[in-house]
C-alpha cells in the first residue's frame, strides 16, 4: 500500500513540474515575441520615405532662445538692437509671449514709438528689461505719456524717466497720479519738487511702498531726522528710500554713533549713507590710528567725511592722513 502511494505522488508531482515548464516557457516566449514587435515599430533607424525636415527637438521650459533665431524674424531684430536674449530666456513665460509676437503686425509700431524717448545706445537695455512692453497696446503707452505732458513734464525728464525706469509705461495713469500724490503729499513736496523727485530717480516712484513707508519710519524714528530733513533728503539721495533697512540704519549707527557725526553734517554729505561700512571704518580707524580723525570743521587739521568715501587711497593718504599709501596698505593688513 505505501509502495502505490509513493508511486502516485511521485506521478502528480512530476505533471505539476512539467505544467509549470510549460507555462513558464510560453510566458517566456510571449513576452519575447511582445519585445520584439515593439522593437520593431518602434525602430529609430529604420529607413523611411517621409520628410522629417519640419520635425523640431522639443524643447523643455528653460529653453535657449538662440535655437530660435535662424527661423524667428522677432528675435533676429532683437538681437540686431543687442537685447540679451540670454536674460529673457531665463524667464520661459516671458519668452514664450515674446515668440509668438509678429514683429511687422506687434512689435514694430511700439518700438518706433518707444525710440522717440529712449535713445538708439540704451534701446537694448529698456528691452532686455522690460521685454513685456513689445506686449502693450500702443494707444495705452501714447495716454500715458500724455499724462506726464500733462503733468508739465519736459520731454527730455520723460525721455530720462523712461529710460532710467523701464518698467514706468506698464503702470496705468491713475497708478502714477497716485503714486505722486502720496509723494507729493508725505513729504510736502511742491509739483516742481515732485517733477524733480520723479525725474531724478523715476523707479522710487513705482517702487514697493511698504518699503518706501518702512525706510521713512526708520529715517525718521530711529535714526531722528526732522521732517524737514527728511525732505531735503528725499530730494538729494531718494535711492536712500530704496535701501534695505537694515544696512541703512547699520551704516547711519557707525557714522552717527561711533564717528560722532551729526545729522547736520550727514545732511551736507548724504551720500556717505550709500557707501558700505568697511571703506568707512578703514580709513576712520587708519585716521583715528595717526591722531587725524578731526571732523570738526571748526578744529585745525579738519577732514571731511566725504574723504572717508571719495578719492583714492593715494590721495586720501596724501592730503589727509599725511603719509604714504604703502603705510595705509600695511595697516590693512591688520585688519
Amino acid at each position: 500500500m505505501n509502495l502505490n502511494l509513493l508511486h502516485k505522488s511521485f506521478f502528480i508531482v512530476k505533471r505539476i513540474c512539467n505544467v509549470r515548464h510549460l507555462y513558464l516557457t510560453k510566458s517566456y516566449l510571449n513576452f519575447a515575441v511582445v519585445n520584439l514587435n515593439e522593437k520593431k515599430e518602434n525602430d529609430a533607424l529604420e529607413y523611411t520615405s517621409e520628410d522629417l525636415s519640419t520635425i523640431t527637438p522639443y524643447f523643455p521650459e528653460s529653453f535657449n532662445l538662440a535655437a530660435y533665431v535662424n527661423s524667428s524674424e522677432t528675435l533676429q531684430n532683437l538681437v540686431h538692437l543687442n537685447v540679451n536674449l540670454s536674460k529673457i530666456e531665463k524667464k520661459p513665460s516671458i519668452a514664450e509671449k515674446i515668440l509668438k509676437l509678429d514683429f511687422e503686425k506687434d512689435i514694430k509700431r511700439g518700438l518706433i514709438f518707444i525710440k522717440d524717448f529712449v535713445n538708439a545706445d540704451d534701446i537694448g537695455n529698456f528691452l532686455t528689461k522690460n521685454p513685456l512692453i513689445l506686449c502693450e497696446d500702443v494707444e495705452h503707452l501714447e495716454v500715458r505719456v500724455n499724462y506726464l505732458k500733462s503733468k508739465q513734464f519736459k520731454q527730455h525728464e520723460i525721455s530720462r524717466i523712461i529710460t532710467n525706469n523701464p518698467f514706468w509705461l506698464m503702470f496705468s495713469t491713475i497708478r502714477i497720479d497716485r503714486r505722486l500724490g502720496f509723494y507729493q503729499e508725505k513729504f510736502e513736496l511742491s509739483g516742481n519738487e515732485v517733477r524733480l523727485l520723479a525725474t531724478k530717480q523715476p523707479r522710487l516712484i513705482t517702487y514697493n511702498l511698504h518699503h518706501i513707508q518702512t525706510n521713512s519710519f526708520v529715517i525718521k524714528e530711529e535714526m531722528g531726522f526732522e521732517d524737514d530733513e527728511i525732505k531735503q533728503l528725499i530730494l538729494d539721495k531718494p535711492r536712500l528710500w530704496m535701501m534695505n533697512q537694515k544696512t541703512l540704519l547699520e551704516r547711519f549707527n557707525y557714522i552717527h554713533n561711533v564717528i560722532k557725526i551729526p545729522h547736520k553734517t550727514i545732511l551736507q554729505f548724504p551720500h556717505i549713507l550709500l557707501c558700505r561700512n568697511f571703506k568707512v571704518k578703514q580709513r576712520h580707524t587708519f585716521l583715528e590710528k595717526l591722531g587725524r580723525a578731526q571732523y570738526n570743521p571748526t578744529i585745525e587739521n579738519f577732514v571731511p567725511i566725504n574723504a572717508l568715501v571719495e578719492l583714492t587711497d593715494i590721495e586720501f593718504c596724501k592730503k589727509y592722513a599725511k603719509c604714504h599709501v604703502d603705510d595705509f596698505n600695511m595697516f590693512l593688513k591688520t585688519m
